[in-house]
């Protein structure tokens, strides 16, 4: 299952990067393109890869209070329109947001998260934040929870959902570095008996993340 959300995910990206790229190689009356047009901004259109990492915490259940870093990678595609751009991200992080206490443990293993993002550029504003991007972002979120006490274990890939926001900066066309806060919140089966990142039937963890994305193919380039 994890393994076709993650496919269609990329999927998706490649066919609008595909699309985007094409509509890039194609230059406007004139021969001029995007690195002949002056700019006062950079911009957000196009592929990127990049990575993160970050730390975790959980409140406090049945005395366990699972925390601790993580980290990983993110593939995605921005649209901009004007001001607005929008997209779709899709990371993947190993974790060790766990904890223990008098035997019983609690730990998130590894999570990911397929999402869409909404974001405003500040270009224009006037207030002096130039190639600065501030976005919301939600979605479907997935992890791996391991549970263990007394000879009980629990161990299984849940699935729930995420929301959060961030802001991203462009240092140049290609390079670009952000910070971002997502919520995940991920259902346990309620079969199993849960503990720490279980209770409540549900797995809650608070993530703050800085991490960098470079830019793919988002800048025209004549053909030869």
């Amino acid at each position: 299952m994890l393994r076709r959300i993650l496919f269609t995910a990329t999927s998706v990206i490649a066919v609008a990067a595909t699309a985007h790229a094409a509509d890039l190689y194609s230059a406007p009356a004139g021969g001029g393109g995007y690195k002949d047009a002056p700019y006062t901004s950079l911009t957000w259109n196009g592929f990127y890869v990049g990575a993160n990492g970050g730390y975790g915490s959980t409140e406090k259940k049945d005395g366990l209070q699972p925390e601790g870093g993580f980290g990983g990678g993110q593939i995605g595609y921005n649209f901009q329109q004007g001001d607005v751009v929008f997209g779709i991200e899709a990371d993947f992080q190993g974790a060790g947001i766990d904890d223990s206490h008098w035997g019983n443990k609690s730990e998130l293993q590894w999570f990911g998260t397929v999402r869409g993002r909404l974001g405003y550029s500040l270009d224009r504003t006037g207030l002096g934040f130039n190639n600065t991007l501030i976005y919301g972002t939600g979605g479907y979120a997935y992890g791996d929870i391991k549970n263990s006490f007394s000879g009980y274990s629990h161990d299984k890939v849940e699935s729930g959902w995420v929301a959060g926001g961030g802001i991203e900066y462009k240092v140049n066309q290609a390079w670009s570095i952000k910070a971002e806060y997502q919520y995940i919140s991920l259902e346990v089966d309620h079969k199993d008996l849960p503990l720490g990142l279980g209770s409540a039937d549900r797995a809650e963890v608070n993530t703050f993340r800085v991490g960098f994305n470079y830019a793919i193919a988002n800048v025209y380039t004549p053909l030869k």
